[in-house]
Formats: structure tokens, C-alpha cells, sequence
């Protein structure tokens, strides 16, 4: 049993590794599909978010469901759905039909993500569990540059079917291999599901996170967004007061009670918002500025996922040697370094220089996750695995929502701010169509007789933008240091037992 562990390990980092492609996979076929489908921009953004949507809504409930009912028996149901869901996808002949596929997809994916952390987590004693935890989060982050990667090549020779078809046998070695090697596991002591409060909290977290990809598309002044976003506050607010006077809560409040688990939380959303924000801006950057194809942009990223890899191998003995504090504010503060390399890149820039700040964010994505997460981990125990997986994984996603939201309007103001002076000689519906995208100012700029100079401009203005972006999340991850080096613990996070048990025991012996 102690090797079939690690078989195990590899299997749920299988999983994981494909649900995470999903996330990010999809973006270079849309072109591809576009043309197939003959879908229009609203399709295509809803064959990505819906995903995303369904991905958000349904983790937490999903958790607290696999602590009760079994893990394994939720996360192999999971696969069943997200493999049924990804033919679906690859036989759709229309925008409507991969739109549907792609949500049910996204409900797979809710119950893989955060059992499959919850089975390694129960699995795997105060000794290991640092290694694997590591392990299986570095994965997790690696998938997302990895999609573009992927996706570019199977472009290069198949269809875009091709992007779905490669998870039919991904999934299925996990699903044949799960069955044998990952260890039924529960919580014995699991309260009856809160129906109303998960049913309020998913609907809560739906609202948010369609309104946040909603203001982007559709403006935030709209009133659709505005409604989605009220409508949040609202559901919230109802989860909050059924939370109040429900006889066995959703969620424990003991776990946030404990710094390990709501500050190591925090920290990787801090780390989340700066590996979304980098996702958000460095490939159009190579692709639109530099005139990268979508595989030689994806080979590119190639230092941040070798820094996400060793990284997230270093994390168990550096915070076995240094403890989880610093460990996770060091690799912080190598982020933030690699964040300010890539805010000071210009046209001019080598790609030397974006390898070096690329590599320093993958350490410092790599590093302070894994060790986070183990803290987070240790404080939910065995028996809260899944909720506490469930939660950490929201609010993460919630947390990527929000930073691809927030960072995308600010990218989208610092680039207009810049252009609009440069295209008073334009016809006021080229510089419409300039101002609208650095691809569209790009796609013009081939366009015209003497575009380089629009090329050029729109170049300058792009990393004006990104520099923005990339200092913002710096900022953000600055403040996770701090936060870090006041709450998490200096030492281990095996020497204190979950906060959550201890009222329970207390709470038994009165």
C-alpha cells in the first residue's frame, strides 16, 4: 500500500492536469471553431465561460458532497461526466450544442478539482502529504500555460475536434487506473448537506462570477451586469443568514478560524490573481506585439512552467528546513521580482530578459502554492478534506474571476490612454477598430500600406498596459507577504491539529 500511494498520486495529478488544460486549451481553436460553427462572438465567449461558470458554481458543493458520500465515488463520477462531456463536445456540430457540452464539462471538473486534492490529502500522512500536496498543486498551475502549448499543436495537424478528443484517453487510464489505486476515504462523523445553503452559495458564486466576465464584454455599466452582480450580494446575503440559523452548516466556521487555513487561502489567491493576470497579457504580448504563432508563443512560456516544476518540487523540504512562513513569503517575493522584470519589458526587449522574469514567476508560483496548500491541508484534517479542498479551490477560481476582470479593464484603459493620441491620422473607424484590441490594431496594421508605424504604436501601448498589469499583481502579492509573514506559521504545519477537531472534541468532552 505505502507505493500504491504514489501510483495513486500520479493518477489524481493526471486528472487534475486535464481539467486545468481545459481551462486555457480551448482559446487558441476559437478562430478554428468560429469558422466551423459559423459562431459569432457572443458563442464563442460562451463556449469558454461556461465552463468556467459550471467550474466555479459547483466545487464547493461538490467538496462537502464527496466527505460525505465518499471521494472517490464522486471524483470517479466526475471523470464519467467530464469524458461523456468532452465527446459531446467533439461530435457538436453546432455553437449551441459545445456550449452545452462545455458547461457539462464544467461539472465534472467541479467534482474532479478539489476531491482529487481531498484524496491526496487524506491519503498521505503529516510526513508525505507536504510532497504530495506539492506535487499535485504544481501540476494544477503547470496545466494552464501548458492548453496554449497543447492546443496550438494538435492544431497544427488536426481539426479542432482534436481538442476534446485528447481527453477521451487521458480520462479513461485515469478512470481504469483510479478504480484500483485511489483508496475510498470519507468523513466518518459528516453532518447532513446543508440543500438550501449549497444551493444559495452556488447560486451566489454563479452571479458573481457571470457578472465579472460580463462586465469586461458587456461593460459595467450595463444593466445586465449590474444585476448579476446585485443579484450576487442578494444570494450571498441569504446563504449568510441560512448559514445563521441552519442546524448543520455548509461550512464549519471554525475553519476560517484557523490562520493557517484562511491565511495560506489567501495566499494562493494571491498567487492565483498574478498566474492569471501573467496568462491574461503574455500571450497576446508574443502573439499580437512580437507576431508569434500560437505554438511558438506557447513554447515560450516554457521557463514559467519548468520555475512552476521545480518550484513546487523545492516547497516540502525548504518548508520542512525553513518552515511553511517562509517559505511561502520567499517565493512570494521571487514573484514579485520575475513580475517586475516582465512590467519592464519594451519592443525592444530580448527574449532573454522575459525568460529570466518568466522563470522567477514560475518559481514563485510553484513554491508558496504548494506549501500554502499543505498548510491549508493540515488545517482542514482528514475528515474535512473535501470541504476544505472545495473552498480553497473557489475562491481561488473566484479570485482568478475577479483578477482577470479588474486587470483586463485596466490593461484596456492604459492601452487606449496611450493609442489615442498616436491615430489622429487615421479614419475614425480604423481607429475604432485600433483602439478596440491590440489584435485588431495588429490585424490593421498588416493591412495597411505603411502599417508598421500603427504596429509599432499599438506595440508600445500594449506593454504600457501590461506593465500596469504586471505591477498591480506585484502589489498584490507584496501585500500576501506581509499578511504572510504576520499569520502563517514559522514551523511545520504537521505540529497543530486542525482547528475544526479540536472544538469538536472539545464540544464532545463537554
Amino acid at each position: 500500500m505505502q507505493g500504491n500511494r504514489w501510483w495513486m498520486l500520479g493518477v489524481t495529478c493526471l486528472s487534475v492536469l486535464v481539467i486545468a488544460l481545459d481551462l486555457t486549451v480551448l482559446n487558441i481553436a476559437l478562430p478554428t471553431i468560429s469558422s466551423s460553427l459559423r459562431a459569432n462572438t457572443a458563442d464563442l465567449q460562451w463556449i469558454v465561460d461556461a465552463y468556467s461558470l459550471a467550474f466555479a458554481a459547483v466545487m464547493l458543493p461538490a467538496g462537502v458532497i464527496g466527505d460525505r458520500v465518499g471521494r472517490k465515488r464522486l471524483l470517479m463520477a466526475g471523470l464519467v461526466v467530464f469524458l461523456a462531456a468532452s465527446v459531446v463536445a467533439a461530435l457538436a456540430t453546432t455553437s449551441g450544442e459545445l456550449i452545452a457540452a462545455r458547461a457539462a464539462m464544467g461539472l465534472g471538473a467541479a467534482a474532479v478539482f478539489p476531491l482529487s486534492l481531498a484524496t491526496v490529502s487524506a491519503s498521505f500522512d503529516d510526513e508525505e502529504r507536504p510532497k504530495a500536496v506539492g506535487a499535485l498543486t504544481a501540476v494544477v498551475a503547470l496545466g494552464l500555460p501548458l492548453g496554449p502549448i497543447i492546443g496550438g499543436v494538435l492544431l497544427q495537424h488536426f481539426s479542432w475536434h482534436s481538442v476534446f478528443w485528447i481527453n477521451v484517453p487521458a480520462v479513461c487510464i485515469t478512470l481504469a487506473a483510479g478504480a484500483f489505486l485511489v483508496p475510498e476515504s470519507r468523513n466518518p462523523e459528516a453532518q447532513p448537506l446543508d440543500v438550501p445553503g449549497a444551493l444559495l452559495s452556488a447560486g451566489a458564486i454563479t452571479a458573481l462570477v457571470w457578472g465579472l466576465i460580463n462586465g469586461p464584454e458587456r461593460g459595467w455599466t450595463a444593466p445586465a451586469t449590474w444585476a448579476l452582480l446585485i443579484g450576487a450580494a442578494v444570494l450571498f446575503a441569504a446563504y449568510l443568514a441560512r448559514e445563521r440559523s441552519a442546524a448543520h452548516r455548509l461550512i464549519d466556521p471554525a475553519l476560517f478560524r484557523d490562520r493557517r487555513f484562511s491565511w495560506g487561502t489567501a495566499a494562493t489567491v494571491a498567487v492565483s490573481v498574478a498566474l492569471f493576470g501573467i496568462m491574461f497579457v503574455f500571450p497576446q504580448y508574443e502573439q499580437s506585439v512580437l507576431g508569434y504563432s500560437p505554438t511558438s508563443a506557447g513554447l515560450r512560456l516554457l521557463p514559467m512552467m519548468g520555475g512552476l516544476l521545480v518550484g513546487g518540487a523545492a516547497a516540502s523540504p525548504i518548508a520542512k528546513a525553513l518552515g511553511t512562513k517562509l517559505t511561502v513569503a520567499g517565493g512570494l517575493v521571487l514573484l514579485i521580482a520575475g513580475l517586475v522584470i516582465l512590467g519592464q519589458i519594451h519592443l525592444e526587449t530580448g527574449y532573454t530578459v522575459a525568460a529570466i522574469g518568466l522563470g522567477l514567476t514560475g518559481l514563485g508560483i510553484g513554491a508558496p502554492i504548494a506549501a500554502a496548500m499543505d498548510a491549508v491541508m493540515a488545517a482542514a484534517g482528514g475528515d474535512e478534506a473535501g470541504l476544505g479542498a472545495a473552498v480553497n479551490s473557489t475562491l481561488r477560481q473566484v479570485g482568478g474571476a475577479i483578477a482577470v476582470a479588474v486587470l483586463g479593464s485596466v490593461l484596456a484603459d492604459a492601452y487606449t490612454g496611450k493609442l489615442r493620441p498616436e491615430l489622429v491620422k487615421l479614419p475614425a473607424d480604423q481607429a475604432s477598430t485600433a483602439l478596440g484590441s491590440i489584435t485588431g490594431a495588429s490585424q490593421l496594421a498588416q493591412h495597411l500600406p505603411d502599417g508598421a508605424w500603427l504596429q509599432a504604436a499599438a506595440g508600445r501601448a500594449y506593454l504600457h498596459g501590461m506593465s500596469a498589469v504586471m505591477l498591480i499583481c506585484a502589489g498584490v502579492a507584496a501585500l500576501a507577504v506581509l499578511t504572510s509573514l504576520k499569520f502563517l506559521p514559522g514551523r511545520s504545519a504537521k505540529t497543530t491539529a486542525p482547528l475544526v477537531a479540536q472544538e469538536k472534541t472539545s464540544t464532545q468532552a463537554r
